[in-house]
């Protein structure tokens, strides 16, 4: 990597760094504790694989559990804002909001550390036909304290959640917004993704669909089975995948990092692809016929005959290709600066048709 492709690499993920988080005092330092081993328990996939939520007791740490339910419409609006620990939403039936927290302290001292869970207490406020979760942390120099919540909500409120740790939703009809701060998220089956955002961590979606899923990583971003309108992805220095998506428009931007795309294409879609320094590996299944236009600065090559579109140039080196195959009817627009570009032909597996 050269010394500007560093450089633009740091300065990106500083901007990305610089929104808004919690003040972190003496009491709410983030420490989190050690996690599951990595293994089959983890979820995700591909190079950014993710520890499923905490469970139960972690050693050196204290903790105590709040249980709380409260009726909510069908349609109300849930609101978490988590300072540090993780975050995880389930849809369920009914109109019930349960909610679980527990709260961690890494003290030695046992009854010193029950006497500050007295102090961490768990709000629910309810107001406009919505419910509004959040923790107040005692003030002063503590040892570390994390509150985990695992919250069931009706499958088709809307929810909009904001952690220092890890996020985790699944099962949700309704509209969200999630941001982690310091931790990965996961989302599995769901239906409206306005805006799911991580500063330091990895970014999982599998079985999204609605209009409009838009996603941001620091990190490693992977999606598998999404199918929406719009499509729109940006990450920094991590690797982003997409395999199954489907959009009519699809957008997916990183600074340094590799795409690959992998998956059929829609009639008629556009596909905006553009890294500055990572590569570039489309994997259509060739049922749909496409019109490319890739530019690159390093290597440039389709395994699928083209038709060419354009007159080639001498002074694109090989660089510049534009061309249509099949019925061309899905727009493929390709650019990497610096890295490479690759449309290849999926592997059918031995036995296959």
């Amino acid at each position: 990597m050269t010394r500007l492709t560093r450089l633009v690499t740091v300065l990106g993920g500083l901007a990305l760094l610089s929104a808004p988080a919690y003040p972190q005092d003496g009491s709410r330092r983030f420490e989190p504790p050690p996690g599951p081993p990595a293994g089959p328990g983890r979820v995700g996939f591909g190079r950014g694989q993710i520890a499923p939520p905490r469970v139960g007791p972690i050693p050196g740490w204290e903790l105590s559990t709040v249980q709380k339910n409260v009726d909510l419409g069908a349609r109300g609006t849930l609101e978490v804002n988590n300072g540090p620990g993780e975050v995880r939403v389930r849809g369920t039936d009914g109109n019930e909001v349960r909610i679980t927290a527990t709260k961690r302290v890494k003290e030695s001292n046992r009854e010193a550390a029950r006497a500050l869970m007295q102090n961490i207490v768990i709000r629910v406020s309810e107001r406009g036909g919505g419910l509004e979760v959040f923790s107040e942390l005692p003030s002063g120099k503590n040892p570390p304290i994390l509150v985990d919540y695992d919250i069931a909500v009706p499958m088709s409120a809307s929810v909009s959640v904001k952690s220092t740790g890890s996020v985790f939703v699944s099962n949700l009809k309704g509209e969200l917004r999630a941001e982690a701060f310091f931790g990965d998220m996961v989302l599995i089956s769901v239906s409206r993704v306005r805006r799911a955002k991580t500063y330091a961590g990895n970014l999982a979606i599998t079985g999204a669909e609605g209009e409009e899923v838009t996603a941001e990583s620091a990190v490693s971003l992977n999606m598998k089975n999404v199918r929406a309108r719009t499509v729109e992805t940006r990450t920094i220095a991590g690797p982003s995948t997409a395999i199954d998506v489907e959009c009519d428009r699809c957008s997916l931007t990183s600074v340094s990092g590799d795409i690959d795309f992998i998956g059929a294409l829609r009639r008629n879609a556009r596909y905006d692809i553009t890294t500055n320094s990572g590569n570039i590996r489309l994997v259509p299944d060739g049922v749909v016929g496409f019109d490319l236009e890739a530019t690159t600065g390093g290597v440039l090559r389709s395994d699928y005959a083209l038709k060419p579109t354009a007159p080639s140039s001498p002074a694109s080196g090989g660089r510049f290709l534009r061309g249509a195959y099949g019925d061309g009817s899905a727009i493929l627009s390709l650019k990497s600066f610096t890295g490479s570009v690759i449309v290849a032909k999926q592997v059918v597996p031995s036995g296959g048709r």
